[in-house]
C-alpha cells in the first residue's frame, strides 16, 4: 500500500496541472469543464482496463490457420470491462494528427463508449468542441500517464 502512495504522487500532480491549465487556458468555469474532464478520466481508466483484459484474452485466444481469433465485445463483458472500439481508445485520440478536429473525435469516442453499455447511454458529455484543440491535446497528454496502468484498479478514487 505504501508503494501505491508513492506511485500516486505523479498522477495527482498531473491532475492538479490539468486543473491549472483549464483555469488559465480557457474561459470556461470549473462547472463547465468538470464533467468533460471527469469523462476523459473515465475514458482513460476504461482504456487501461480494456488493454489489461485484452492482453489476458489474447493469451488464451484460439487460432485458425495461424490467425488468432479477434476479441469481441462479449468477451470484455464477461470480464466486467468495456469493449472500446478503436476510435474510442485513448491512444487513438492521443495520436490523432494535428489537422484533425480533436473535439469532434472525442465527442465521437464518447458516443462509441455509450454504445457499449446501456448504463452509459446519454450520460457521457459530448461537448468537447468547447475546448480548443491545443488545450484538449494537452489534457489528453497529461492523462496519458503510464503510472495509471502500472498501479491498476480504481486509482482515480484514491487520488
Amino acid at each position: 500500500m505504501a508503494d501505491n502512495k508513492i506511485n500516486i504522487r505523479k498522477p495527482e500532480a498531473d491532475l492538479w496541472e490539468s486543473a491549472d491549465l483549464l483555469r488559465a487556458g480557457s474561459k470556461l468555469t470549473s462547472s463547465q469543464y468538470c464533467m468533460p474532464v471527469l469523462a476523459l478520466l473515465f475514458l482513460r481508466y476504461a482504456y487501461s482496463r480494456f488493454k489489461m483484459v485484452e492482453a489476458e484474452l489474447l493469451k488464451n485466444r484460439p487460432s485458425r490457420g495461424g490467425r488468432v481469433m479477434p476479441v469481441e465485445p462479449s468477451d470484455f463483458a464477461a470480464k466486467s470491462a468495456l469493449y472500446l472500439p478503436r476510435e474510442a481508445q485513448f491512444d487513438y485520440l492521443v495520436n490523432l494528427p494535428d489537422n484533425q478536429p480533436l473535439g469532434e473525435a472525442v465527442n465521437h469516442a464518447m458516443t462509441l463508449v455509450e454504445g457499449q453499455s446501456e448504463q452509459l447511454t446519454g450520460i457521457l458529455p459530448k461537448s468537447y468542441t468547447m475546448f480548443s484543440d491545443e488545450l484538449l491535446r494537452e489534457l489528453l497528454r497529461i492523462f496519458n500517464n503510464k503510472t495509471l496502468d502500472e498501479i491498476g484498479g480504481d486509482v482515480i478514487g484514491r487520488i
